[in-house]
């Protein structure tokens, strides 16, 4: 699956043609959505899971 990528589309989610929407990762907005939803959320969950291991 490729990134859509272009820094002179101004619109953060773009729509594809079979009617779903993508990220446009050439806006920065993009990456601070990408972290919110999945990299810091993910981070919490695993430190949290360790700290109960251990």
């Amino acid at each position: 699956m490729e990134l859509y990528r272009n820094p002179r589309d101004k619109r953060v989610f773009v729509p594809r043609p079979n009617g779903s929407m993508v990220l446009n990762f050439g806006h920065p907005i993009a990456w601070a959505i990408l972290a919110c939803t999945t990299i810091i959320p993910f981070t919490i969950v695993a430190v949290v899971t360790i700290a109960v291991i251990l």
